[in-house]
């Protein structure tokens, strides 16, 4: 068959690339560029023969342009994306080929990317760490538009970008210490100068502009960096105190090699105001205060919005570090002036070291990202030099000496030396002219003259953006009087994509998943299991979407708002259930459609009965919850209230409703920090306070453990003594559920147990709770209730509260877990008349079905519907023995004897492998993945 052009192409698309990567790797190789491991000629002849897999090689056209340049033989091309292509040679081993955003191409036999080094000149390195994916984006933003500058000035001017290299890493990928006392491409450099062999590469380093370091940052619990990013600060403060590094290593009399920073630091002041952006802050400190790095900075009206005249005529300096407060609103605009100042200070940087013809080229910048330009205007006001013993306490170069602190960006006056800058010594003419290039962090002489600088308002200088947009909120609440809305438009925007229906300012209604299985006759949730409700007609909503937590686990992943106390606008309870019945209502029509829903249980879903409190956010934190509660009760709608244990004077002024649940995710006050990330400092003792109040509440009350294998599932002990505390009626332990990957959960599916290992989980919780009956005789006694094997749900319930004599057998107890609904609302209206009238647990309780109980055959799978399994998929193995080993087939029918055998021994040599013991790995990112032998065999699925 003769081949078609739909085959031919991908040929010809890869022959090409190929000759490209090794067109350009001679080329480097011959301008005597960095080498690679192989540089002899036959491997640069075995790198042309390689077969590019094409899935992998994905280029832009802005590449293919670039490629082009290199083909032509420029020498003078500046590559910016990093294209990784996973060839294979001749034996068949995967070669890496990679474009490292430079003029080199690297050709490594391992797997690891080359970058170039953070002080090697020309090279511009933006470093971020992340936890909910804000940091990532801002340094993508970043690396994005710097790439599309760099290549603009590059083909704009009469000379190409003294930047070859803008690269973007992870603070956790590299090794600091390496980079920063180990400049190694600095030795190359000098071997290259002594051999005065290669005139052409003197000239290309002498072309390249200093190295520069930008850092965008999170803030973490208690100010620090996230786990996997602690080594940053680590290894700064290492080398800053360590005997044997030099002081000030970072500094360089050569200014082609003089690194210079800049930072950008997020945080929230809803957790402490004092540690937001104080990563950002320690860290540029130390670089600038004790390392001898130099701050980026630039002194042009021709920046736009980074800079701002004084009153005297001359220009204001942009700040290097800047810090975004998610919870004021401001982080996105401050980013944006600080990238804008990074941006321009880059530019005239590299268009000054390259020698423009003229200086007023960079003038003609204006701000990035719009048309507007400037012209120059000279300064007046000279910066501090070192050169001047009257001004060496305000030159940059003692800022050492000068202590900087963490608040190193607000009043520091560290300014340019002149003496590690020859250029400014020998061009001081340029300083009237408005053409120099300044270092310094900020100086408070002008900020004064600023003050009276009040014409200007289409400028705003950038070091003064947060400050005045924080003023600005301030006194807009100060003047209107009235609070804010909760929701952000990007906020709303999130949710409303996962399909969140908002309710006024901060309430929100979903269609729950369970509520659609049932109306297809798939089964109800766990809550009808445990406790009776229709799951078909459960609508699970919040009146807050705020919470005082960031939970590893949450299954939101953290797109609502956050805050210790309520400080927002107060929509009215009554509208709220109004709404939110409404909205419900709305997602059940829409639903008969779905192929399978059973007509009468759609017609019975548009009479709401429960209402799950559960949704996102932390409810009882807004102040009418009770109106909220009356408004439920007032149209027989159940509540089950779930909230996190922080805000124990709520939980103790709540009215009586049907369930109050209080989540327990640790048993420690480490675990808690680490799981929860509370907003609150005393987070621990308000869970204690919280699980206290449920002592004297006289309704249900839960106490639910969230299992999350790998991070709380030890020290059970911890959970028996805090449910000594309040006596629950009730002790909910289940499963976490993996909802996907996402910036701000480093969770995976390891870290979600089985169901067997929740039972196991909650046998030891019993066993723990019977030890501290043994020296506390007012504990009740507790005993396993109710499981949901599909939910991976376990129910422990109070003996003296849900049990009675079976009446078929007086020797067996006879659970009464379920709700009796309509017993409910007449107490919970009888109260609502007479506050003196008071009810107990006891009296709306029901009988749990048989079905329901702990160790049913049914494992908590309501009969009367059907169980669903995806694509015919089943599982290979229904039952297995204490270690695991399968001793029933898909049909549950048993094992032989010898098949049992070979399982057996295929276990064995894994335990070989792996050991006896469940591991736990933390990996680089902070991810624990689980490693258990035993459960090798569980979740093989077979289809018939």
């Amino acid at each position: 068959m003769a081949p078609t052009s739909r085959d031919v192409l991908p040929i010809i698309a890869l022959s090409a690339s190929a000759a490209v990567l090794a067109t350009a790797y001679i080329i480097h190789l011959n301008r005597g560029g960095k080498k690679s491991s192989t540089s002899s000629d036959d491997d640069a002849a075995a790198a042309v023969d390689v077969d590019i897999d094409i899935d992998t090689a994905r280029r832009s056209e802005k590449d293919i342009a670039l490629s082009n340049n290199i083909q032509s033989g420029k020498s003078d091309f500046i590559i910016h994306r990093e294209i990784d292509i996973i060839p294979q040679n001749s034996s068949g081993a995967n070669i890496e080929i990679q474009v490292q955003n430079s003029d080199t191409i690297v050709v490594d036999d391992d797997d690891q990317p080359t970058c170039k080094r953070v002080l090697s000149p020309g090279t511009i390195t933006i470093a971020y760490s992340s936890t909910t994916g804000t940091c990532s984006g801002f340094a993508s933003r970043l690396h994005q538009t710097l790439l599309h500058h760099t290549l603009s000035s590059s083909s704009s001017s009469s000379s190409p970008s003294s930047y070859r290299v803008v690269q973007l890493i992870k603070v956790s990928d590299v090794d600091w210490w390496d980079e920063l006392v180990n400049n190694e491409d600095a030795d190359d450099d000098d071997n290259n100068n002594k051999d005065n062999n290669n005139k052409k590469t003197m000239n290309y380093h002498h072309n390249l502009s200093p190295p520069i370091l930008l850092f965008v940052l999170p803030t973490w619990t208690n100010g620090t960096l996230p786990p996997d990013s602690e080594t940053l600060l680590h290894s700064l403060q290492e080398i800053s105190t360590d005997w044997r590094v030099a002081p000030e290593p970072l500094r360089s009399s050569d200014p082609k090699c003089q690194l210079k920073v800049g930072a950008f630091g997020m945080g929230s002041s809803a957790y402490d105001a004092t540690t937001v952006g104080k990563p950002a802050k320690d860290v540029f400190a130390i670089l600038v205060g004790k390392l001898g790095a130099r701050p980026l900075v630039m002194a042009r009206k021709s920046i736009g919005a980074a800079a701002v005249r004084d009153g005297s005529g001359g220009e204001k300096k942009s700040k290097s570090l800047m810090i975004g407060d998610s919870e004021v609103g401001d982080a996105e605009i401050i980013f944006e002036k600080w990238m804008n100042g990074v941006v321009s200070s880059i530019i005239t940087t590299s268009d000054r070291v390259v020698g423009a013809s003229s200086r007023t080229v960079a003038g003609s910048v204006g701000k990035v990202g719009s048309g507007r330009t400037k012209t120059n205007s000279t300064i007046k006001k000279e910066q501090p030099c070192c050169n001047d013993d009257s001004n060496e306490a305000g030159c940059a170069c003692k800022s050492s000496e000068n202590g900087l602190d963490d608040n190193v960006n607000e009043s520091s006056t560290a300014g340019c030396c002149s003496s590690n800058n020859p250029e400014k010594m020998n061009n001081a003419d340029e300083v009237e002219e408005g053409d120099s290039m300044t270092d310094s962090l900020s100086d408070d002489d002008e900020e004064e003259d600023d003050e009276d600088s009040e014409g200007d308002d289409d400028v705003l200088d950038v070091e003064d953006m947060g400050d005045v947009i924080k003023k600005q909120s301030s006194s807009a609440l100060k003047s209107n009087k009235e609070p804010q809305e909760m929701v952000t438009p990007k906020q709303a925007k999130a949710l409303k994509k996962e399909g969140y229906k908002l309710i006024g300012t901060h309430s929100a209604v979903k269609l729950c998943r369970w509520t659609k299985h049932q109306l297809r006759g798939r089964g109800g949730c766990y809550k009808h299991t445990h406790y009776g409700i229709t799951s078909y007609q459960c609508m699970e909503a919040t009146p807050s979407l705020a919470c005082a937590n960031k939970c590893v686990f949450c299954w939101r992943h953290h797109k609502n708002p956050v805050g210790r106390e309520w400080r927002w606008k107060t929509d009215d309870p009554k509208m709220i259930v109004e709404e939110a019945v409404k909205e419900h209502i709305s997602m059940i029509k829409e639903t008969r459609g779905i192929p399978g829903i059973q007509m009468d249980r759609w017609t019975e879903a548009h009479t709401v009965r429960h209402c799950a409190l559960s949704l996102v956010g932390e409810p009882i934190m807004y102040p009418k919850i009770n109106e909220l509660l009356h408004e439920l009760h007032e149209r027989k709608i159940s509540t089950f209230l779930v909230t996190n244990g922080q805000h124990p004077q709520a939980i103790n002024d709540l009215i009586p409703i049907t369930q109050l649940y209080v989540s327990v995710d640790a048993s420690t006050p480490e675990s808690l920090e680490a799981i929860d990330r509370p907003l609150f400092r005393d987070a621990w003792d308000r869970l204690k306070s919280s699980l206290s109040c449920l002592k004297n509440k006289g309704q249900r009350t839960v106490a639910r453990l969230t299992v999350v294998k790998g991070w709380n599932s030890d020290e059970i002990g911890g959970y028996a003594r805090l449910i000594a505390l309040g006596h629950c009626s009730l002790v909910e332990v289940k499963g976490v559920t993996f909802c996907g990957k996402s910036d701000a959960s480093t969770l995976t599916m390891s870290n979600t147990p089985w169901h067997h290992e929740v039972v196991e989980f909650s046998k030891l919780l019993l066993a723990e709770i019977n030890a501290v009956r043994t020296v506390d005789s007012s504990m009740p006694e507790y005993d396993l209730a109710c499981e949901h094997k599909h939910s991976c749900s376990v129910l422990l319930a109070r003996v003296d509260q849900f049990a009675v004599p079976d009446p078929d057998d007086p020797s067996k107890r006879k659970w009464r877990t379920w709700i009796d609904y309509n017993r409910f609302q007449f107490l919970a209206k009888k109260h609502a008349e007479d506050p003196t009238f008071k009810f107990g647990v006891e009296d709306y309780v029901a009988d749990t079905p048989s079905w329901a109980v702990f160790g049913a055959d049914e494992e908590g799978f309501d009969p009367t519907d059907n169980r669903h399994r995806k694509k015919n998929k089943y599982p290979m193995y229904t039952n297995f023995d204490e270690e695991g080993i399968p001793t029933h087939d898909s049909f549950n029918e048993p094992l032989s004897l010898d098949e049992i055998s070979r399982l057996r021994n295929l276990m064995d040599e894994k335990k070989k492998r792996m050991g006896d013991a469940t591991t736990v790995t933390e990996l680089h990112g902070g991810e624990k993945m689980i490693d258990d032998a035993s459960l090798m065999f569980r979740g093989l699925v077979v289809t018939r």
